[in-house]
């Protein structure tokens, strides 16, 4: 059940039924909804096979018999859809454009009309949006610096917004979740339908700590077509997108192109020339893109962004280490150590280092990566 939301009224059931409908895409539910604003006159209309006219643009159906046939079968599937049991049952959330609870900005020009959410914690939208995306064919370097990236960013408050594909996506939503951070799941199907099939379980953990969301209606399978359109809400809802391995070609250089294209900062975590999964990563930087050097890029990026008119303002500061704490980063004096190097520096039992270490961890001052401590 999505918490913190009442059940979806009249109008929330019928801008779903719309949502739902078949052959129904982003620019033809606008369309309906500019010519009838009210869901419940627009899921009328289309009941009564009145819908033709706000199709009269759709480039698709160009041909009088193709629109009439589409109005057709929108008018037998809406007399017979009735979705408030299951939006009831599954606990999804309708927010429509204009109305309280959608997150994203009006500067957006091709934002949808309506998106369906589902998650025990949809305040993770309210707080500032980082958007992590890259290839699916990632290399062993670029999921560590996604994890890393989601990590770091899930300490300090930022919700890390991806497309839970395989690769830098799931890597980065693994990061934060590992880190009990907050997340956004933007997926390009129905929320009932689970793709990857492999990620079946990161799905549920994003549900269970974040949110996910989708303007595809239930059922609405891995259609080729829907990925590049799914990506400009992953960069509508960034405040600030980051991408860690791209190829030249594929969707996380979409996602980037978009947020450019909606005044994002985009970051750009540089690559080998060698690394075919970095040749687009390459190219943004080439373009004028920032480089991400370092974790802190982020945090200064974000306090160039709306995310503080949500009421967030800067991520939080980290707590001040205690004693043990000052002198185990103090005995690393800026470089990796192992814990039997900090307990000869500092003189500090190995319990007490053990304990200090792990509060360092927990408050962003330091990281554990292959039996070594490195400081932040």
């Amino acid at each position: 059940m999505t918490a913190g939301r009442a059940s979806p009224d009249a109008a929330d059931v019928a801008a779903a039924t719309l949502v739902c409908l078949p052959d129904m895409g982003p620019r033809r539910l606008r369309a309906v909804l500019e010519q009838w604003p009210d869901p419940g006159a627009a899921l009328t209309a289309v009941r009564d096979g009145r819908a033709g006219s706000a199709l009269a643009h759709d480039v698709r159906l160009v041909r009088e018999h193709d629109r009439d046939a589409l109005v057709r079968r929108w008018a037998r599937a809406a007399g017979i859809l009735d979705l408030a049991p299951e939006l009831a049952r599954r606990g999804t959330a309708v927010v429509r454009d204009g109305h309280s609870g959608y997150p994203i900005a009006e500067d957006v020009p091709d934002r949808p009309a309506v998106l369906l959410l589902e998650g025990k914690v949809p305040e993770v939208l309210c707080r500032p949006r980082v958007a992590i995306v890259g290839t699916r064919s990632a290399s062993v370097h670029g999921l560590a610096d996604a994890r890393e990236l989601g990590a770091f960013l899930a300490r300090r408050g930022v919700t890390v917004v991806s497309g839970l594909a395989i690769g830098i996506d799931g890597a980065a939503h693994e990061g934060a979740l590992d880190e009990d951070g907050g997340v956004a799941g933007v997926v390009a199907t129905g929320l009932d339908v689970v793709y990857p099939r492999r990620h079946v379980v990161l799905f549920d953990r994003v549900r269970q700590a974040g949110v996910l969301l989708s303007e595809s209606g239930f059922g609405a399978g891995a259609n080729r077509f829907r990925f590049p359109v799914r990506n400009r809400i992953i960069a509508a809802l960034a405040d600030v997108l980051v991408v860690v391995e791209a190829t030249r070609r594929g969707g996380a250089r979409i996602t980037a192109d978009y947020g450019l294209e909606y005044g994002r900062p985009v970051l750009v975590v540089p690559g080998s020339r060698r690394n075919p999964s970095a040749e687009g990563c390459n190219t943004l930087l080439a373009d004028g893109a920032q480089p991400l050097l370092d974790p802190d890029d982020v945090l200064v990026a974000l306090g160039l962004t709306p995310g503080s008119r949500r009421g967030w303002g800067a991520p939080p500061p980290r707590p001040k280490p205690d004693e043990a704490g000052a002198q185990i980063l103090d005995a690393c004096g800026g470089e990796a150590a192992d814990v039997d190097q900090l307990i000869g520096r500092t003189g500090l039992t190995p319990e007490a280092v053990s304990v200090a270490l792990r509060s360092l961890e927990r408050q962003g001052w330091v990281e554990h990566r292959r039996g070594w401590w490195w400081p932040r």
